[in-house]
């Protein structure tokens, strides 16, 4: 198995599905993603009516509403179990007639380049080991004057000092490979491997700059993921306290997921 086949198989188990799900879209969770899908595309610019590509559109919770807020939607995932997911979602929701959906791995896309004017990539390049691959791949596709949002964990939020100070309290340290755009670390999950990054915002910023795109717009997300790893009144609580630090804008630096959009210089050759 490659590193690339190994880093995958975990998004072809429906059982991730479900866990993506029950960890991410919690019922109040569900006014955040609204709200922010909705700043995303504002913030990218993109004009009404639009076609927008979702790389790494997983369940197709997201192309669902992109579609709804009434712009065609170009849906590519690397999982067959997620793209039949995201159809039978972006179907009872009423707008498949404004999505069209693609297998496509985001290391290597068959698309030509400058193929699109407006892409974003939600959650998705931080479970990619071979990140700088992706990182081409997605600078290549836009189009010069173009918008691509990336949303994406931060190496410096709160919730990972926090981490950090207690593992460091009861010697139970993570094995993290450091790498020049941050840290990444291997979890084992549903019998598979899953990689996630924490990317240093600032190197990143650097990075797509070396690619052409320029960052127009920097925007906290949520504050906390400890939400996840709890239950009850307790998660319910971070969730509301998510929503209300969205909603006040507050700066992003402790955020644990960031907002990144940037513009594709329009003299830059690839």
């Amino acid at each position: 198995m490659t590193e690339n086949q190994r880093s995958t198989a975990v998004f072809e188990h429906e059982r991730t599905v479900k866990d993506w799900d029950r960890d991410y879209y919690h019922p109040i969770a569900e006014s955040y993603y609204d709200r922010a899908i909705l700043d995303m595309l504002r913030m990218m610019e993109a004009e009404p009516g639009a076609n927008v590509l979702d790389a790494g559109c997983g369940p197709g919770v997201h192309a669902i509403r992109v579609a709804r807020a009434g712009y065609r939607v170009t849906a590519i995932d690397v999982s067959k179990t997620m793209l039949h997911e995201a159809q039978s979602r972006v179907s009872a929701a009423g707008v498949d007639s404004c999505v069209e959906f693609h297998q496509e791995d985001l290391t290597k896309l068959s698309f030509v380049d400058a193929s699109f004017r407006y892409v974003f990539s939600w959650g998705v390049v931080i479970h990619i080991r071979e990140v700088e691959r992706a990182l081409d791949e997605l600078a290549r596709i836009v189009k010069p004057g173009g918008t691509l949002a990336l949303y994406v964990s931060n190496d410096g939020a709160l919730d990972h000092k926090l981490e950090a100070l207690l593992r460091f309290l009861v010697h139970k340290p993570l094995n993290r490979e450091v790498h020049r755009l941050g840290s990444g670390i291997w979890y084992d999950m549903n019998g598979e491997k899953l990689w996630l990054w924490q990317f240093n915002i600032a190197e990143l910023q650097q990075q797509m700059e070396v690619r052409g795109l320029r960052l127009i717009r920097r925007k906290a997300g949520e504050l906390s993921e400890i939400q996840r790893r709890v239950s009850g009144p307790v998660r319910s609580g971070l969730l509301h306290l998510n929503n209300i630090c969205y909603r006040l804008s507050i700066p992003p630096g402790p955020a644990t997921t960031n907002l990144l959009v940037f513009r594709k210089m329009a003299n830059h050759i690839h």
